[in-house]
């Protein structure tokens, strides 16, 4: 839920690039306004980060087929808003370092 400012989205998705490349996951492709990234790890997930219109981080995962299997559901309550049964709202978090709008120190 946290504001990624426009001077500073280029940097968090830099940051999660080198992090995934670390862990050997492949760039698979970018998007032409740049601001999505996919990768895939060697085992077969599908990785995705993106940065929404509002300045809000999604990520999300694809994983390889596997067999369809029971799930349980949780045992612990979210720690926060459970958003699971309604529309996620615009991101609404300051932060000093990531919401802030000058560019990422060199």
């Amino acid at each position: 839920m946290t504001v990624i400012s426009a001077e500073r989205r280029g940097g968090f998705l830099g940051l999660v690039e080198r992090h995934w490349k670390s862990k050997g996951y492949r760039l698979v492709a970018t998007s032409r306004n740049g601001l999505a990234a996919n990768f895939e790890t060697q085992d077969g997930f599908q990785l995705e980060v993106l940065i929404g219109p509002n300045g809000q981080a999604h990520l999300s995962v694809t994983t390889p087929c596997v067999e369809k299997s029971e799930v349980a559901p949780p045992t612990s309550k979210p720690n926060g808003p459970d958003y699971s049964k309604r529309e996620l709202p615009a991101p609404n978090v300051q932060s000093t370092f990531w919401s802030a709008d000058t560019p990422l120190p060199a």
